[in-house]
């Protein structure tokens, strides 16, 4: 990867954590159509050109296209993908919401399966989306690995670090 890709992708990575903030105020104060505004031109900004294909595969798939060097981009993925979860629990839209957490908690365990490391942020989320999705419609081939990260939240030093609306 160039430094240029590189610098894109920090670049795009330091964007999206600013609109997360801005997303998490909006849906608290309920205002969920901006908020899902804020979600879809940031899901432009981190996926790229490559959105319109990273949004109809597996989480695998997803991986497998983006390269082992891109995996933060799909990090980022997961976590707009539990924000919009949380926009739909809020418009009262549960099968939407729980389509959303299985995808990004699917993401989060393919991209640690491809060998990335994971924040503590992320654990965290994991362990929040977790309860959110029917135990049997998670694909089989990221169970344990969920349940692997979702213990390490519990054992994070970072208590509370990247607690979302999810």
């Amino acid at each position: 990867m160039s430094v240029v890709q590189r610098d894109y992708i920090e670049r795009a990575i330091e964007e999206a954590a600013w609109a997360i903030v801005q997303i998490l105020q909006l849906v608290r104060t309920g205002d969920f159509d901006l908020a899902m505004i804020v979600v879809e031109r940031t899901r432009d900004v981190v996926l790229g050109p490559m959105r319109p294909v990273l949004e109809r595969v597996d989480a695998a798939t997803s991986v497998d296209l983006v390269g082992r060097f891109e995996l933060d981009r799909l990090r980022m993925y997961a976590v707009l993908l539990g924000e919009e979860g949380a926009i739909h629990e809020g418009r009262g839209k549960p099968a939407r919401a729980e389509q959303c957490h299985r995808h990004a908690l699917e993401l989060y365990a393919a991209i640690s399966l491809a060998g990335a490391r994971l924040q503590a942020a992320d654990w965290e989320r994991i362990a929040l989306l977790e309860p959110k999705v029917e135990a049997g419609s998670i694909d089989v081939r990221y169970g344990h690995e969920l349940r692997r990260l979702a213990c390490l939240a519990s054992t994070s030093p970072d208590e509370g670090a990247g607690i979302v609306a999810t």
